[in-house]
């Protein structure tokens, strides 16, 4: 980048939210040539995120610079969406990028025995049956509900700095929740043929069930487990709630102990996952609100 292109952008106001996308693109992207383990496409995963370096400064700099065009501020503040999208997508084929291999797996069964005396998903299945398969459908699809809740509200509103604000606190833990991925790779009990033969059963329901297993079969990570990001993010949109909106808040706090004991339930995670999520919720969202006021992005 030269002196002209630093100067495009001298004048524009970064955001929390703007320097999370866009350091997690820069990092990850340098890394890419030295650490490629499992990743045959890392060529192509390299462009990616020049595009989206350089796309995102654009998206910032544009918003920035006309504040009265509706499309442009609505771009600004919500672009963050698709670099969590696409950070999500492509952990299935980088996860393993450093380590090529899922190495904290045995690590999660081990602790889930060893803390509940028993493998919590294999314990659950005892009370399976097609109701309370439904709810427990029903509170995980909570998740999807999630930023829009916490966001669309507000910005409807006309609170877009209170937007960017709360869109700042998600980025950095779902982000931060990527590097841990990264870092201890996992898989979930469904995808441990050792895990997965100790179930006799599989849980049932109706329609949300039908939902959580569509959403599941194209949406699901092959290696990013542990912690949970479904529910770390959830805590985090809920607690970002509260905050700006307390009557929503009421609805998203329950919300998200729901998705986190449901995650268990329906086997998509380890006990210890949900756990470790809320602990990284607790600690990323103090942490972002202390990095909010220092930068006066908080009123």
């Amino acid at each position: 980048m030269g002196r002209n292109d630093i100067s495009r952008y001298s004048m524009v106001r970064f955001r929390l939210m703007d320097l999370c996308c866009l350091s997690y693109m820069t990092i990850l992207g340098l890394l890419l040539p030295f650490f490629h383990y499992q990743v045959p496409s890392w060529p192509q995963n390299f462009v990616m995120h020049i595009i989206f370096i350089f796309g995102g400064l654009e998206i910032i700099r544009l918003g920035e610079m006309r504040p009265q065009n509706r499309f442009l501020r609505a771009l600004r503040t919500f672009y963050p969406v698709i670099f969590i999208l696409y950070g999500w997508d492509e952990l299935n084929d980088m996860v393993r990028m450093f380590f090529g291999s899922f190495w904290m797996t045995d690590i999660l069964i081990d602790l889930d025995e060893k803390i509940f005396g028993v493998h919590p998903t294999v314990w659950m299945q005892q009370y399976y049956s097609p109701w309370l398969d439904e709810l427990m459908s029903f509170l995980y699809s909570g998740y999807y509900l999630m930023i829009p809740l916490a966001t669309l509200p507000l910005y409807l509103r006309g609170k877009h700095k209170e937007t960017m604000a709360v869109f700042s606190i998600g980025t950095l833990a779902y982000f931060a929740n990527f590097a841990l991925f990264y870092i201890m790779p996992s898989v979930c009990p469904r995808s441990i043929p050792l895990m997965d033969s100790l179930h006799s059963v599989d849980y049932t329901g109706y329609l949300f069930a039908s939902l959580i297993r569509f959403l599941q079969q194209g949406g699901s990570v092959l290696g990013g487990c542990f912690p949970s990001s479904h529910v770390t993010a959830s805590f985090v949109w809920a607690f970002a709630t509260w905050r700006y909106n307390r009557k929503l808040g009421y609805l998203l706090l329950p919300l998200a102990f729901g998705v986190a004991i449901s995650a268990v339930y329906l086997r998509y995670h380890h006990a210890v996952d949900p756990l470790s999520g809320l602990v990284l919720a607790i600690i990323v969202y103090f942490v972002a609100i202390a990095i909010l006021r220092k930068r006066r992005e908080l009123d």
